[in-house]
């Protein structure tokens, strides 16, 4: 629902505050209490210098579940990357993002190859190794072949869309010339 009320006009509504220095200031300070969050889930150490109440709130971070600080860390991000990155930028037209930018316009595809690639990456990983290696290697993999449908799917829309070509009139039969 955010994101459909942010592609009717939220973000322009949105602007000012997405551009006031107390959301620089607040959403920074959020993204460094996430980081430290995170990081206290990590290393024992950290997470024994917290409060009880605090550590246990967050950690462990279920991922099954979506919990309401993960909407806020996605909307503070989303909102980050609308502040820095504006629409006029031309950094869009670099030929290194456009497969990041392929992959965006055919998003549905992806988002559901994607499920069915992490369901066969898990696999991979518990069953064949789960090296660091073995990681990228997937994750390589994973992101290549999203990338490949994504072109294809952009490439099939333009073909299923082109105009056809006219079909030759059929030849018309001559009319039998009078016999004089």
């Amino acid at each position: 629902m955010f994101g459909g009320w942010f592609a009717l006009g939220g973000a322009a509504e949105s602007m000012s505050f997405i551009r006031s220095r107390a959301f620089l200031w607040l959403g920074a300070a959020y993204l460094l209490f996430a980081l430290i969050m995170t990081l206290a889930g990590r290393f024992p150490e950290l997470g024994q210098a917290m409060p009880a109440w605090l550590y246990d709130a967050f950690n462990p971070n279920d991922k099954t579940n979506l919990a309401p600080y993960r909407v806020l860390h996605f909307v503070v991000l989303a909102f980050f990357v609308t502040r820095l990155l504006p629409r006029e930028w031309a950094g869009y037209q670099w030929p290194i993002f456009e497969p990041i930018m392929k992959c965006g316009q055919q998003s549905l595809e992806v988002f559901c190859s994607g499920v069915f690639l992490a369901v066969i990456a898990h696999l991979v990983l518990v069953e064949v190794s789960n090296s660091i290696w073995m990681q990228i290697v997937v994750s390589a993999v994973g992101i290549a072949l999203m990338t490949v449908l994504a072109y294809y799917r952009s490439w099939s829309k333009k073909v299923d869309k082109a105009p056809k070509a006219p079909a030759s009139p059929a030849p018309v039969a001559q009319a039998a010339a009078p016999h004089s």
